[in-house]
């Protein structure tokens, strides 16, 4: 009996243990942190077959890089996997040139990548997931994410290519010809053609007509720098994915200063207004070439490509004012502005307000040559107009004598809990009138004496003495939404401190303005 019990209480205590054991290690898994899932730039989702029909398994995720370096080993390269058409350009989908069904493409991918698995385990050879091993590849929460970084020919890439000697293009002066070409699938030709280098045209040298420069890319440029790696082995051009695509490689491309891209285009010209309802309106008088070295390329106004039937960028009022489109002529000057802390400061304060005669007047101006006039010109003769009104165009703007400007201004108006602050008037206007020193659209448009005073003197007449902010900020909200005197103070001068990241002093340090007054 005694027996008995001492059996019951050991398997007591062994249940006790069993249960905190259980209870600690949940405990110790449930503030386990798991490990981030490693990036990489060559990671393909392959979920074709999805986008056919429902998929049993989640789509697989592909380390790209990873299988081409595999094969590169075995003396083997991408046509183990990429098929070529009768023109020899290689394919992107995976052991096909055509398309096919949803079963069809199973069977493709299990035959060619879990046989070749196979084949290299018989051979004793290190490998990826067997055919029993389904979830290696279909795997619905994969430990590894995509860090792809997009990529662009950007003027220093391009100007690369265009000085490739290895690029060099039979009796051409420039390079052009070996990407750009002009592609007539029914004829089964590609030919460049001088002066229609645009985002619409066929790429490099097949016969395809490509359906994005994404496509373009993923086939001609590779196929091209594998090319050259055959015949010069010093040859870098990337053939991978990260080669392109990952941080470390685009911080480590070269970079080059360009030349100008010569499409024929003029230095400068008159935007001419081109309807009968415009004929009044002054042209604008264009610096392209300005214009050209401070954008991306000339698809940023060019949104549809460049001299020829489709090109986006029409004459017209909407698609020069449009304040919300970035192609067009008072949206990328918006957009300049908010990215330059030095002009949003104010421009942040300053309340949009509809176009008058005057501010039209900034950019209509071609020295009293009207729109009719200027469409009896020749080319010629409205570059020449263009370039004068340009050439008397001044950076920086125009203000009041340091004399006129109140060296420190007292704000006492609202003391209490703090002193009287004593503002550095003059240093201010003085830094903001510095910060846009050098800029001809600043000078343009703060022309006028006392422009640029309107940042903080808002809503009245330009004047040397303006009013007091208390003369419109008295009652709060007495007016609309119109804010105290307190409350517009803090407005107006702790939203210019946070958007020309002003520390000293910090838009919260309320002391650095007006001092805590001594009980």
């Amino acid at each position: 009996m005694m027996k008995g019990k001492s059996l019951l209480r050991w398997a007591g205590m062994l249940m006790v243990v069993a249960l905190v054991s259980v209870v600690g290690i949940e405990a110790r898994s449930s503030s386990v942190t798991a490990a981030p899932a490693e990036q990489h730039a060559d990671i393909i989702k392959i979920d074709v077959i999805g986008k056919l029909g429902d998929m049993e398994l989640p789509a697989v995720t592909y380390r790209h890089d990873l299988h081409t370096d595999a094969l590169k080993k075995m003396d083997k390269d991408c046509a183990t996997c990429h098929d070529s058409d009768s023109k020899g350009s290689m394919n992107l989908t995976f052991k096909r040139t055509d398309d096919m069904s949803a079963k069809q493409l199973q069977n493709l991918y299990h035959q060619n990548c879990v046989g070749c698995h196979a084949d290299m385990a018989k051979a004793g050879k290190d490998t990826g997931p067997l055919e029993s091993e389904c979830r290696s590849c279909h795997n619905p929460k994969p430990d590894m994410v995509a860090e792809r970084q997009p990529i662009e020919m950007d003027k220093s890439l391009h100007f690369r290519h265009i000085s490739s000697k290895k690029l060099a293009v039979s009796q051409q002066d420039k390079n052009c010809g070996a990407c750009h070409m002009n592609v007539d699938v029914v004829a089964g030709t590609a030919s460049y053609v001088a002066g229609t280098e645009d985002s619409d045209n066929g790429y490099g040298d097949g016969f395809v007509k490509y359906k994005s420069p994404k496509s373009a890319a993923h086939s001609s440029c590779i196929s091209c720098h594998k090319n050259e790696a055959k015949k010069d082995t010093a040859f870098a051009g990337p053939v991978t994915c990260a080669g392109c695509h990952s941080a470390t490689a685009q911080k480590e491309m070269k970079k080059v200063t360009p030349e100008r891209l010569d499409r024929g285009q003029p230095d400068t010209l008159l935007i001419v207004p081109n309807t009968a309802a415009e004929k009044n309106i002054a042209p604008v008088a264009f610096d392209h070439k300005f214009h050209e070295a401070n954008v991306k390329d000339c698809s940023t106004c060019h949104i549809n490509g460049i001299g020829n039937d489709k090109d986006g960028f029409k004459p017209l009022y909407s698609d020069m004012h449009d304040a919300k489109s970035s192609a067009s002529c008072v949206g990328c000057h918006a957009m300049r502005i908010a990215q330059n802390p030095s002009c949003e400061g104010c421009h942040t304060m300053v309340p949009v307000q509809n176009f008058n005669e005057q501010s039209c007047a900034t950019c209509h101006n071609a020295n009293g040559v009207t729109a009719e006039q200027a469409a009896k010109m020749s080319k010629k003769e409205r570059s020449a107009v263009a370039a004068s009104v340009i050439a008397a165009r001044e950076a920086g703007a125009v203000t009041y004598t340091a004399e006129d400007i109140p060296e420190f201004v007292k704000i006492d108006a609202l003391a209490d809990t703090y002193e009287a602050s004593k503002m550095p008037h003059r240093k201010i206007v003085e830094t903001l009138l510095n910060a846009t020193a050098d800029s001809k659209l600043a000078g343009s448009f703060h022309a006028e004496k006392g422009k640029v005073c309107q940042a903080c003197h808002h809503q009245s007449p330009i004047s040397i003495k303006p009013p007091k902010c208390q003369s419109c900020h008295s009652e709060a909200f007495k007016k609309g939404d119109r804010p105290g005197l307190k409350a517009a103070y803090h407005q107006q001068c702790m939203t210019c401190h946070t958007e020309m990241k002003i520390q000293k002093p910090q838009n919260t340090e309320c002391a650095g303005c007006h001092a805590a007054r001594a009980n």
